[in-house]
């Protein structure tokens, strides 16, 4: 469903970033003015291409850790087995010493020998020798032929050692004693072969173990990075991509006209924008209601798509107006019969519910560098064109001209009149919209929404309003005014409630090096527990300076606020920075609810939004919530707080007051 008027203000009313970055338009209404354009694709993919290097690194550290601790292991058997080896060695050497030494007193050859080829039971055993008290062989056993066995004790080479211990091979020489004196030494060599094959087996075992535990360990991560990929994609195409007609939207409307303008500052050449929007077509919404009038603004985006060039681009911005870039390479003449073809476009008939409706459209035209030096300047002069298009009486397209600029003097009596409302005046106040629980529909809460009513301007939009403030440097004062308004308002709410209140904040009061201080010095002066009050903030406003910003909001968060992502979905926030801030909840934005629970395009956009969240351990807030059938979905898909017409409108805070249940005593009364 397509937004109503008091929805859209609503929405326009919270001072966020994406309102005080905007181009304010130079005519009567700033709904226009694009936010401030998101990073270009390049700086995404740049993002995404050191997120898979990062993945990769981690899994090849992984794979060395457990490659070390298998060398580690493996090589504190070695030493163990080795170890193990000789000491067992040491104990056959003085076994076999103890019976050979009979013979060899008695000269008895035939026996040593025998003694000796005994050892041939032990695998290991390669060699052994017995040597008389001169150092001359006097028997010996090999297990192989082995011509070049030691004859005399000098050939060994062990004078000086008893134990040698070789790569393959281990030799020990011990004394072999009769009663009272040497009579003789043994010699043992034995093979490390058994050693090696041992733990060659046990190296390849847990090689394997390691290489399944890191093949496991890899698919896990990949298929977790696939996921969070496939997320980031799905989001970055919702930050881009109009959810109901498919075309691009302000975001991907901003990117291309600020490239479309730097191509033509540099070859010299020029770009005009037409902004359109349609006439009556809030009457038509609702009179069809919003469910037509979103099928009727896809046939509109399909009309346009038939009549533009190939090389022009289209976008819808909100609403009801959509844009369209294009390459100048045609006359002014040929650019004015360009903007009366679109326009005529509009004049057949459309089908929708069954019947025939007539929509016409106002288009205005600006062109760069003609009519403006600068992206900003482009998007005002344009939708200036527009509004005064509907004012020769709609259904028409006009071309900027300089002497359009009662906006300006509009913007400036604005900004008059706002520094004097700040100063003293009477004339700003706060409606508060309930936030409800989802399922038992209890009052948890309130967003304060700014309205403004002055004597000479009538009721002033609050986000021109908003806009305005932003251009003449009064977005701080007004941020804090509504600060400080919403806690004194929540103070005087019923305590056992413990209702918390939204407020939103715009970049420029985020950045305010005094901001931590006043939010403190408000609730202390306003007598508000930290834990009732919640930040909103904007995808725009994180994503502006989130280095400088992080430190605030974790200070925040350790006072107790609530920080909450506002209309989560529309502008683009990697989630590597929303694992890092101290966010507790999203709030979807109303342009996926409204088409809920029968536009599956919208069901898999939120149920992917609802699954994240919950992933990264946040509370999920739907706004625009307005009808019985959305809210049983939303509730259904596990969102946790409700907002919209279908539990009640913005109201003044009396209003608000009154509506809260009443303590009712003990006895329950």
């Amino acid at each position: 469903m397509t937004p109503n008027a008091p929805q859209q203000h609503d929405a326009a009313s919270r001072l966020n970033g994406a309102s005080a970055a905007s181009a304010a338009p130079a005519s009567a209404s700033a709904s226009a003015a694009p936010a401030a354009a998101p990073r270009g694709d390049g700086t995404v993919a740049a993002a995404a291409h050191l997120s898979s290097r990062l993945v990769f690194t981690g899994i090849l550290a992984a794979g060395l850790a457990l490659l070390t601790v298998v060398l580690a292991t493996t090589s504190i058997d070695y030493w163990s087995s080795r170890k193990a080896m000789l000491q067992d060695s040491r104990v056959e050497a003085a076994i076999v010493a103890d019976n050979v030494s009979a013979a060899l007193v008695f000269a008895d050859a035939h026996t040593a020998n025998e003694i000796l080829g005994a050892l041939k039971a032990s695998p290991t055993v390669l060699g052994a020798g017995v040597y008389d008290a001169d150092g001359v062989l006097f028997a010996h056993y090999v297990r192989e032929r082995d011509p070049d066995f030691p004859t005399t004790l000098s050939l060994l080479g062990m004078e000086a050692d008893t134990e040698r211990a070789g790569f393959r091979v281990l030799e020990i020489t011990r004394h072999v004693t009769a009663p009272g004196a040497v009579s003789g030494t043994l010699y043992l060599r034995k093979s490390m072969s058994a050693v090696h094959q041992r733990l060659a087996i046990r190296f390849a075992g847990a090689l394997l173990v390691a290489g399944c535990v890191m093949g496991l360990a890899t698919v896990m991560v990949l298929r977790s990075r696939a996921a969070v990929r496939d997320a980031e994609n799905r989001l970055n195409t919702l930050a881009h991509t109009d959810a109901v007609t498919a075309l691009g939207n302000r975001h991907a409307f901003n990117a291309r006209l600020a490239a479309e303008i730097e191509r033509a500052a540099a070859l010299g050449s020029r770009v005009a924008l037409i902004y359109i929007d349609l006439d009556n077509f809030k009457t038509l919404n609702d009179t069809f209601g919003h469910a037509a009038g979103d099928g009727l603004l896809r046939q509109v985006a399909r009309r346009l798509q038939s009549v533009v060039r190939s090389g022009d681009a289209i976008a819808r911005l909100g609403g009801d107006e959509f844009a369209l870039i294009l390459r100048l390479d045609i006359d002014d003449l040929s650019l004015d019969r360009y903007g009366q073809r679109i326009v005529g476009v509009f004049r057949a008939p459309y089908t929708e519910v069954g019947q025939q409706v007539t929509v016409t459209c106002s288009a205005g035209i600006a062109n760069f560098p003609d009519d403006a030096l600068d992206m900003d300047a482009l998007v005002s002069n344009a939708d200036t064109a527009m509004y005064r298009a509907k004012e020769m009486g709609k259904n028409r397209c006009v071309r900027f001209e300089a002497s359009m600029n009662q906006a300006v003097v509009r913007r400036q009596a604005i900004e008059h009149a706002l520094r004097a409302e700040l100063a003293h005046g009477k004339g700003l106040a706060l409606h508060y919209q309930p936030l409800v629980s989802a399922g038992s529909e209890t009052v948890v809460g309130a967003e304060a929404l700014l309205r403004w009513t002055h004597a000479e301007l009538g009721v002033v939009s609050p986000l021109e309003a908003v806009s305005v403030a932003e251009d003449c440097g009064l977005i701080v004062p007004l941020g804090y005014w509504v600060m400080r308004t919403a806690c004194r308002d929540a103070a005087a709410w019923d305590p056992a409630l413990s209702l918390r209140v939204a407020v939103n904040i715009s970049a420029r009061q985020l950045g305010d090096p005094q901001f931590l201080e006043c939010v403190m010095d408000i609730l202390r002066e306003e007598k508000l527990p930290a834990h009732r009050l919640e930040i909103e903030l904007t995808e725009t406003v994180l994503m502006e300076n989130v280095e400088a910003d992080t430190h605030t909001l974790h200070r925040l968060g350790q006072l107790g606020i609530h920080l909450a992502v506002d209309d989560f979905g529309t502008g683009y926030s990697s989630l590597a920075y929303l694992r890092q801030l101290p966010m507790g909840r999203l709030k979807i934005d109303r342009s996926f609810v409204k088409d809920l629970p029968h536009q599956e395009h919208s069901r898999a956009i939120v149920s992917a939004i609802v699954a994240m969240a919950h992933g990264l351990g946040l509370h999920v807030t739907a706004e625009g919530v307005e009808t019985r059938e959305q809210a049983a979905y939303l509730t259904e898909q596990g969102c946790d707080v409700l907002q919209g017409y279908a539990f009640a409108r913005p109201m003044p805070v009396a209003q608000f007051t009154a509506m809260l249940p009443r303590d009712s005593g003990p006895d329950g009364g």
